[in-house]
C-alpha cells in the first residue's frame, strides 16, 4: 500500500488534468483528462504520470475446481437401537424407585418396581398350570395319562409363563416363582441396556398405568450426529463424506467424521434430509440434545476462479479491480463470500481476465475521488 504522500500526489495529478481539460489546454492532456471523468462510476483510465506513481500487478482469473464450505445446524442424539424407555405393563403403583436421572446402569439391573393387583392372580395361575402338567407327566409315566390331557395341560403352562413374559419378567424369574422359590410381590422394571439414565418420569407411590414410561436410558458410546441438509444443498452431500463436527459448548474441540446415512426423504415442514455421522465419545463431552455444526467441504467442476485475498470488501459488496487496458481500469462487483479462503468462483469474470491484485486500492481511492 503507498503512503499518504503518494495517494495525495495521484489525486493532485488527476485534478490537475481536469482543470487543465477545463482552461482548453494542449488537446492530448484534454482528451486523456476526458476519459479520467468518465461518467461510469466504475471505470477509470489513468494518465502515463498517474499510473507511474502506483505499483500495478495483477493475475489472471483461470477455471480450477473451487472446494466451497458448507455449515448444516446438528444436534446430538443416541444412536438407533441404543436408547430405550423402561415402561410399565401393568396397572398399579410405583413402590420403589432405584435409579436417578444420570446414573449409570447395567442391562437387567432393577431399577423400579411396580405394586399390581393382577401379579398375585398370575401368580396363582403360573403356580397351577405348573401342578397341572407336573400330575400329568407323573401320570404319563406310569402308562395312564390321556394324551390329550397332557397336550392341555402342556398349553395351559405355556400360557401361563407367557402372560408373566408381556410383563417384563425374565424365562428364570418364571421358573423359580412357579417352583415357590421366588415370591411376586411387586413387578420388578429392568434397564433392558447399558446406558445412563438420561430422564427419570416417575415419583415414587405414583399410579401407573400400562404403557407408562417411567425411565429413559441410552449408551452414548458412540453417539449419533444428526444434521439438516437443506433442498438447495441436496447435491453436495453423500454418504462417506468426510465432515467436522464442532459445538458451541466446546467450540475448540472438532470431531472428525464421516456420513453414515443421508435420508432418502426431505421433510415437509423443515424442507430438509437428515445426514447421520456417528462419533466415539470416550469422554461423555457429547451429550443428547446438545446443538452441534456439521462442517462439509464440496470440491465441484472446474469454473472460473481467483484467490480469496484479491477480493476488497465495501459498502456495496465484495468486488475486484479488472484491467480492461494499459491503463485502463473497472470496479466489477462479485456474487462471493467476502470471508473465503482459498479459491473463490468469480463466475462474473471469464478466463484470462487480469484481476489486480497489487495497486488495487489506489485505484478505488481514485474513484472516489473523482
Amino acid at each position: 500500500m503507498r503512503t499518504r504522500s503518494t495517494l495525495m500526489a495521484l489525486f493532485a495529478a488527476l485534478s490537475m488534468a481536469v482543470a487543465a481539460g477545463g482552461c482548453g489546454g494542449d488537446g492530448g492532456r484534454t482528451q486523456t483528462a476526458q476519459a479520467d471523468t468518465t461518467a461510469d462510476p466504475d471505470a477509470i483510465t489513468l494518465s502515463e504520470a498517474q499510473l507511474a506513481e502506483v505499483t500495478i500487478q495483477a493475475t489472471a482469473v483461470t477455471e480450477q475446481p473451487v472446494t466451497t464450505t458448507l455449515q448444516l445446524p446438528a444436534r446430538v442424539r443416541p444412536v438407533a437401537d441404543q436408547e430405550a424407555y423402561v415402561t410399565s405393563l401393568v396397572d398399579g403403583r410405583i413402590e420403589r424407585l432405584r435409579a436417578r436421572t444420570g446414573d449409570t446402569v447395567r442391562r437387567g439391573e432393577v431399577l423400579a418396581e411396580v405394586a399390581a393387583p393382577d401379579l398375585s392372580r398370575l401368580v396363582a395361575d403360573l403356580r397351577q398350570a405348573r401342578d397341572d402338567l407336573d400330575r400329568q407327566r407323573r401320570l404319563q409315566e406310569r402308562g395312564v395319562a390321556i394324551e390329550k390331557n397332557v397336550r392341555a395341560a402342556e398349553r395351559g403352562w405355556q400360557a401361563a409363563r407367557q402372560r408373566l413374559r408381556s410383563i417384563g419378567l425374565s424365562a428364570d424369574r418364571i421358573e423359580r416363582v412357579a417352583q415357590g422359590e421366588a415370591d411376586l410381590s411387586t413387578l420388578p422394571l429392568v434397564a433392558p441396556l447399558d446406558g445412563v439414565v438420561l430422564d427419570r418420569m416417575a415419583v415414587l407411590g405414583d399410579p401407573v398405568q400400562q404403557g407408562d414410561r417411567l425411565y429413559h436410558i441410552a449408551d452414548l458410546q458412540p453417539i449419533r450426529v444428526v444434521a439438516d441438509v437443506f433442498e438447495r444443498s441436496l447435491g453436495a452431500v453423500r454418504e462417506g463424506q468426510s465432515v467436522t463436527v464442532s459445538t458451541p459448548m466446546n467450540p475448540e474441540r472438532a470431531y472428525d467424521g464421516v456420513i453414515a446415512q443421508l435420508t432418502p426423504q426431505v421433510d415437509d415442514e423443515s424442507r430438509a434430509a437428515k445426514a447421520r455421522v456417528v462419533l466415539g465419545n470416550e469422554d461423555g463431552r457429547l451429550q443428547p440434545g446438545m446443538y452441534a455444526s456439521l462442517t462439509v467441504e464440496v470440491t465441484g467442476d472446474p469454473q472460473p476462479a481467483i484467490p480469496a485475498d484479491v477480493l476488497m470488501t465495501g459498502a456495496s459488496g465484495p468486488h475486484v479491480i479488472v484491467q480492461t487496458g494499459p491503463r485502463s481500469f473497472r470496479r466489477v462487483y462479485l456474487d462471493a463470500a467476502a470471508d473465503a479462503d482459498g479459491l473463490v468462483a468469480v463466475p462474473e469474470l471469464s478466463p484470462g481476465t487480469q484481476v489486480v491484485t497489487e495497486g488495487a486500492y489506489q485505484i478505488v481511492s481514485a474513484l472516489q475521488q473523482r
